[in-house]
């Protein structure tokens, strides 16, 4: 189910093409702030074009939220523009805040790394968001359509796990869930399977997609 743009709650952005502050200081470098109003693919794709390479989320993406639709679509939508901007090889400086203790944190560590992170440190690492920027990289959870399936490429775990899904059932749910749907529309069942694998997440009354369109191989493709 789609929700129209006209009852979304902007989302304030800031724009610059860019990363570096001492280069956005320079006149021209610094886009300064506009709203998102498209899908956020759709957004990432314009700005990309358009020579934009850093955002700014000035409110942070409150994964925290609670079970009401509003919230939980707002929280998804500022997600995925995330998620879609890591697509593009945009930097993003945004917060993520992180329901119950945190310890989920690593489902998200293919997205560019955030500024700030309320995880809480386990057994592997005293510091979760040092962890998640020395060990991000460009392909660490991608996705490709071709005709009839996608697949989907994910190191999160430290090692290559490989998904392949061309069940139209399955497919149908994953179309569903890429821009976010309140779980309410969508197969359970099928949900519940992606999510064992980490490709699908909850956030309040939605379920959104985790895995990011791969733009183009980062690597020579007898590496990859």
């Amino acid at each position: 189910m789609a929700v129209a743009a006209s009852t979304r709650e902007p989302v304030l952005v800031r724009l610059a093409r860019d990363h570096d502050p001492a280069v956005r200081a320079i006149p021209g470098i610094d886009l300064g702030v506009t709203e998102l109003r498209e899908p956020a693919g759709e957004a990432a794709a314009r700005w990309f074009h358009a020579g934009v390479r850093h955002v700014s989320l000035p409110d942070p993406v409150d994964l925290a939220v609670d079970d009401t639709d509003a919230a939980s679509r707002d929280a998804v939508r500022r997600l995925v523009l995330v998620r879609d901007l890591t697509s593009f090889g945009i930097a993003v400086d945004w917060r993520l805040l992180l329901p119950y203790d945190g310890s989920n944190w690593r489902v998200y560590c293919h997205l560019h790394p955030p500024a700030e992170l309320s995880a809480a440190a386990d057994d592997d690492t005293d510091d979760p968001l040092d962890a998640w920027r020395r060990s991000h990289y460009i392909d660490k959870c991608t996705f490709r359509a071709g005709p009839g399936f996608v697949q989907v490429r994910d190191r999160r775990a430290g090692r290559l796990n490989l998904h392949t899904v061309d069940d139209p059932a399955y497919l149908r749910v994953l179309a569903q869930v890429v821009e976010g749907a309140p779980a309410s529309d969508v197969d359970l069942d099928i949900a519940r399977d992606f999510a064992a694998e980490g490709l699908v997440a909850q956030v309040g009354t939605m379920l959104v997609w985790l895995p990011y369109r791969l733009r183009r191989w980062p690597l020579p493709s007898m590496i990859v």
